[in-house]
């Protein structure tokens, strides 16, 4: 948490949380996904728990000025 970002895939649903998402909100895992699915895929809850979806994982480097 907090040095991955996630991307959720369900048909023609996609989502993606950048990495800060998880130490700016405060969210253990379970509400990480779960926003994850219905915030940004437009899937229901417990989504990521579909062996249909697919969930993939990132690195990101923040820049700052």
């Amino acid at each position: 948490m907090g040095k991955h970002g996630v991307l959720i895939k369900k048909g023609l649903n996609t989502g993606t949380f950048l990495p800060q998402v998880a130490t700016e909100t405060g969210w253990d895992l379970d509400e990480f996904l779960n926003q994850l699915c219905v915030q940004k895929a437009g899937l229901q809850l417990g989504c990521y728990k579909d062996p249909n979806v697919e969930i993939y994982i990132f690195e990101a480097q923040i820049f700052s000025e």
